[in-house]
């Protein structure tokens, strides 16, 4: 059963289209393992009746054994981030108050589903979706499945801990800092960070006009494989007219990119988190690997990065006014008791202050900041370089050494694909991933190059958890 359950999504997929694997015992034996790990790893918070997964899966085997069309995502166990809506299920984004049952899909989950796919359940989130770590007061705290004692990351912490050990094929999760990438690669999985705009972020928890956070949040895939990352990315794909953001790009696909013609920079140190020893070794041995097929690899950095952490963390999420607006906010809703990194989101925002005219001065910046890295990358296909500077931390690390988010915060504000791969392992054995980012829309390119490093070392390895 736990075999079956190590499965990629794609494979899974072929298995159940073909009649190899009935879609019933596939739901049945992620289930399973989702009662054998959640127990430790706390990474499913609301679970989908069984008997209607089970159901949905009899109904996908009905359509084999009919010879119907059958769709991309077949039969598949995927499990969703509690800050995007699941229709009939209780959607929280880890915040008591906000918890109620949505009645309809958001757009990326009901494309999901009309792919065949089946949704277990929902994963675990920091409140409010603020926070390096997946902990919140109603729910408690996610947990690594390589070292119960450290985090999985946030905020997709659930997702990542739970693919990670097998209890679902995929995950959809969001960005606005990290998001998806951190836990990745805390996690050992792969993740995507999609150009912005490529999946419609439609069916928030929290609400779908996001203000001054819209342009730097996405949705996006988390799976044990790169090509499994494709084939989420694929479905989900595509403006739905509601997302004003989302816009219809055209996709390639990774197996068309050549490999042989790409330029690549890489660095190790941005200026602000420079990475552990463990880590370095592998960004390095990712690019000697990139050196034996690309036409350019060379160390080289954009000048900009060093700013990343004043333009994104403080001048957009912190907001310059104190901590009044946010703190206003959650008064108006309810909150009266925030969660641990809620309180520190709190308390790094009541540090913050700046003017209305110093606003609109690092908006300018912001935008000098997207040009430069569009010039930089005028000699450049792809970047490799660290996701995160050490590997997964002890619990109680998240907000409070934010600076860690500094390297994947870079393509939050250009908006531009960012993938997250495993390439080896730390000293303590835990997982290391290594970013690979793209021009925008070449979110194939980013996905080629991931896909070709998972290829070289490995990618995803079983966790210890049991």
């Amino acid at each position: 059963m736990t075999d079956l359950c190590q499965l990629p999504a794609h494979e899974l997929v072929r298995l159940m289209s073909s009649g190899t694997l009935s879609c019933r015992e596939v739901v049945e034996a992620h289930l399973a393992r989702i009662d054998a790990v959640n127990p430790a790893l706390n990474a499913v918070v609301e679970a989908t009746d069984p008997q209607v997964c089970l159901d949905a899966a009899d109904v996908a085997d009905g359509r084999v054994a009919r010879g119907e069309q059958l769709g991309r995502a077949h039969g598949l166990p995927v499990v969703i981030k509690d800050v995007i809506s699941v229709a009939g299920l209780a959607c929280s984004g880890g915040s008591p108050v906000l918890r109620s049952v949505a009645s309809e899909d958001a757009t990326a989950v009901s494309r999901l589903r009309g792919e065949g796919a089946i949704v277990l359940g929902l994963t675990n989130v920091p409140e409010m979706g603020r926070g390096g770590e997946s902990n919140n007061n109603l729910y408690g705290r996610t947990n690594n499945p390589y070292d119960l004692t450290r985090t999985p990351g946030g905020s997709s912490g659930g997702s990542a801990a739970l693919v990670a050990a097998g209890g679902a094929a995929l995950s959809l999760g969001s960005d606005g800092g990290g998001s998806i990438r951190q836990p990745c690669h805390n996690c050992g999985i792969a993740g995507l960070k999609p150009t912005h705009g490529r999946i419609p972020r439609t069916g928030s928890v929290f609400g779908d006009a996001l203000g001054m956070f819209g342009p730097f949040n996405c949705y996006g895939p988390l799976a044990r494989t790169v090509e499994d990352l494709y084939l989420g990315l694929s479905i989900m794909s595509g403006p739905d007219l509601r997302d004003p953001y989302a816009v219809p790009a055209p996709l390639g696909r990774p197996d068309e990119v050549d490999l042989a013609s790409l330029r690549v920079a890489t660095y190790l140190d941005d200026g602000i988190s420079p990475p552990a020893d463990d880590v370095t070794a592998v960004v390095e041995a990712a690019a000697h690997a990139m050196a034996e097929v690309a036409a350019v690899v060379e160390r080289n950095a954009p000048g900009c990065v060093g700013r990343t952490m004043d333009l994104l963390w403080e001048s957009v999420f912190l907001g310059g006014d104190r901590g009044h607006g946010f703190e206003q906010d959650l008064q108006a809703i309810g909150v009266t008791d925030p969660s641990e990194e809620l309180a520190e989101f709190l308390r790094q925002a009541r540090e913050v202050d700046f003017s209305l005219s110093e606003a609109r001065t690092r908006l300018v910046a912001i935008d000098e900041y997207r040009i430069e890295m569009l010039t930089f990358m005028a000699d450049y296909d792809v970047i490799v370089c660290p996701a995160m500077p050490t590997p997964a931390k002890p619990h109680h690390h998240g907000l409070v050494e934010i600076n860690d988010f500094s390297h994947m915060m870079v393509h939050n504000l250009t908006g531009w694909p960012a993938a997250v791969v495993r390439c080896g392992t730390s000293n303590e054995g835990l997982p290391i991933g290594v970013q690979v980012v793209a021009r925008p829309w070449q979110d194939s390119t980013a996905l080629a190059v991931a896909g070709h490093l998972e290829s070289v070392f490995g990618g995803w390895r079983p966790p210890t958890v049991a």
